[in-house]
């Protein structure tokens, strides 16, 4: 059976199937020369075929604009038996700061601090090890660091709508430009020396574990 003989629908199933982050759909009508109406009609009947089906194992979700196949839920105790997820259980206070990130990300520590009302020192060093949140100097006085949201944080969570990570969580409206620059101020009177040893720490532990936004196995 030549290329040519199988339909579009079978060569967009396994351009997905065969793209381990997920593919978008321009991708998709890029490499097989069609319209992206075209694809995205052939990608929600898949989508479609793949949940109606109860003799299949997976199904096709649509994650941060990439189309990938996921293991079905109800599944997970055989999958988990033969795929090792790198995440580890997220406590609520980790789940907390990764929604906040998500929302207003890219964001300091001093913002993120600002938004929840506490430290969260711990619990960033802790998402960027799981490879959910990343890291780069920002070039606001001082270089502090950047976090954001990596497509693992979407692969892991599966989230089509941010809504979705949120709910339930209270965070607040964009705080006003003079809340912001005083919660900066404050952050920016801490001792210099202080500050280098915890950027050297973070440097340390980076090196270790770098960052990652492979999808995670088994999901």
């Amino acid at each position: 059976m030549s290329a040519h003989s199988l339909t579009r629908k079978a060569a967009v199933e396994a351009l997905i199937f065969a793209s381990r982050n997920g593919i978008e759909p321009s991708k998709i009508a890029r490499i097989l020369e069609m319209k992206l109406g075209q694809v995205m009609i052939l990608v929600d009947e898949l989508e479609q075929e793949y949940k109606d089906s109860s003799d299949r194992g997976v199904i096709l979700k649509n994650v941060n604009g990439r189309f990938r196949f996921y293991t079905r839920g109800e599944l997970e105790d055989y999958v988990k038996q033969v795929s090792q997820r790198p995440v580890a259980d997220i406590t609520d206070s980790q789940m907390e700061v990764l929604a906040i990130v998500a929302v207003r990300g890219p964001a300091t520590r001093s913002d993120i601090e600002f938004i929840r009302g506490r430290a969260c020192q711990a619990q960033l060093l802790e998402l960027t090890r799981m490879g959910l949140l990343r890291k780069r100097r920002s070039k606001q006085p001082g270089r502090p660091f950047m976090y954001r949201v990596t497509q693992r944080f979407y692969d892991t969570f599966q989230l089509s709508d941010l809504g979705e990570i949120i709910e339930g969580l209270e965070i607040p409206e964009k705080a006003s430009e003079e809340d912001e620059t005083s919660a900066v101020s404050a952050v920016e009177h801490e001792p210099v020396e202080e500050e280098g040893r915890r950027d050297d720490q973070e440097r340390a532990r980076e090196s270790q574990q770098p960052d990652s936004e492979k999808p995670v196995a088994g999901d």
